[in-house]
């Protein structure tokens, strides 16, 4: 998008979010009686899910939202302008990449906000640790009381922010298309689009494909990796402080993570292991690999062949794309693999799944945009002679039917 045009919608995002606030400044509101509403019609999952999008505003300074019937005042300020400056500076770069499309314009702003989301999640983490007697070392007995501030207000802003955008996209096109006239059915522009054609080539699709595997390579190397540093150990209580700092850490950001053995359980008959977190999460770390490859895979067939879009552009959009990618699938993992600690409360479980989804994109997306980012440089500009010829015909077709 051109950069007014970036501009405008960046605006409109920023309003977005500037009439949530206000109502989280005026309106007191109770997260518990918004779950319960739903709760008593019998819709458990559409209340709860509505209850931490509303509790989600509760860290903005001045919130009026109000937990177990009191509000919870922030600590300070910091975490509102910090997620109001990422949600200004990254979905404003997120805009710059790609085409004008409405749609393509809505997936990026939410893209770009759940990012927003979960960097400032991290934020509050580190602002909260440091803010305890102890530091670091106070990390095992805060990490599961920590909330998810950030994360549900960057989904809630993507929505309805992506929604507006949408639509001024839409309305941008329309008027665009009204004030060009006949000129945008002209024979000139169909001749000036035509090299644009080359993307759908055999030899745009490979060197797609090419950059969509380099793309996907770091969360491969992230979900190995992962299980060698998660504790798969019987003693390593996930829900108290019998963990480590390091491994409290290392529960908090990296969702990824697959063991390409079985984890031994020694208390268990014939040293069998416990599959309720080892083998649902190396499914789920390989089902997000293949999902970031194919994410990939279909923005870079839209980009042209030479030029393209900027570094900063392909590094955000790449990094909001894992962001949405792991909070989907953390999401799906939470509801169909129950977990014995939160038997009944599957919906719960699913909303904490996605939320660690959403902190190990923030933690470790942006190395699947510095990847895709490389990958892009070295091709661009590059042809191969498969390409060559194929875009001269291509050319050459479209002149001769214009002819």
């Amino acid at each position: 998008m051109s950069r007014w045009r970036s501009a405008i919608a960046t605006f409109a995002v920023l309003s977005v979010f500037a009439f949530l606030y206000s109502l989280a400044l005026a309106i007191p509101v109770h997260v518990g009686d918004v779950s319960a509403l739903w709760s008593s019609r019998g819709h458990v999952w559409f209340g709860d899910v509505l209850g931490r999008m509303v509790e989600g505003f509760r860290f903005l300074w001045g919130s009026a939202v109000m937990v177990e019937g009191y509000p919870v005042a922030p600590a300070s300020g910091w975490p509102t302008v910090v997620f109001v400056a990422l949600l200004a500076g990254l979905v404003y770069a997120s805009l710059r990449t790609g085409s004008e499309g409405a749609f393509a314009v809505a997936g990026r702003v939410l893209c770009a906000s759940v990012l927003a989301g979960g960097l400032t999640n991290l934020f509050v983490v580190v602002q909260t640790v440091r803010g305890i007697r102890g530091g670091l070392e106070s990390l095992p007995t805060v990490i599961w009381a920590l909330p998810g501030d950030g994360i549900w207000l960057g989904l809630v802003v993507g929505v309805f922010g992506g929604y507006v955008a949408y639509a001024a996209s839409a309305f941008a096109a329309l008027a665009a298309i009204a004030l060009r006239g006949d000129g945008g059915t002209g024979d000139s522009v169909r001749a000036a689009e035509a090299p644009k054609t080359a993307l759908k080539t055999s030899a745009g699709r490979a060197r797609a494909a090419r950059i969509a595997t380099w793309g996907a390579l770091p969360t491969l190397v992230l979900a190995l990796v992962g299980g060698f540093v998660w504790d798969y150990g019987p003693d390593a209580d996930p829900y108290g402080a019998e963990i480590s700092p390091r491994q409290a850490w290392v529960r908090l950001v990296w969702f990824a993570h697959a063991s390409l053995s079985a984890p031994n359980d020694p208390y268990a008959l014939g040293g069998s292991f416990e599959t309720s977190v080892w083998l649902p999460r190396a499914v789920t770390s390989a089902v997000l690999v293949m999902l970031v490859w194919l994410a990939i895979y279909l923005v870079v067939a839209r980009w042209p062949p030479e030029g393209g879009p900027g570094a900063l552009g392909i590094v955000v959009q790449c990094w909001g794309l894992v962001a949405v990618l792991a909070a989907t699938v953390g999401l799906l993992e939470g509801a169909f693999v129950q977990q014995p600690e939160f038997a009944g409360l599957a919906h719960y479980w699913a909303l904490e799944t996605a939320a660690d989804g959403v902190r190990f994109a923030a933690c470790f997306g942006w190395l699947t945009g510095v990847a895709v980012l490389l990958a892009h440089r070295l091709s661009r500009g590059a042809q191969t002679d498969v390409e060559a010829v194929e875009a001269a015909e291509t050319v050459e077709a479209v002149e001769a039917e214009v002819g």
